[in-house]
C-alpha cells in the first residue's frame, strides 16, 4: 500500500516538473527565435 502511495506522489511530482520543464523550455525557444528574427531584419 504505501509503494502504491509512493509511486502515486513521485509520479505527480515528475509530471509537474515535466510540464514546467516544457513550458520554460517553449518560453525559452520563442524568445531566442523573436531575438534572431528581429537581429536580422
Amino acid at each position: 500500500m504505501i509503494t502504491i502511495i509512493r509511486f502515486v506522489c513521485i509520479a505527480a511530482f515528475s509530471l509537474t516538473a515535466i510540464s514546467l520543464f516544457t513550458y520554460q523550455g517553449i518560453e525559452i525557444f520563442h524568445s531566442v527565435k523573436d531575438f534572431l528574427f528581429h537581429k536580422s531584419s
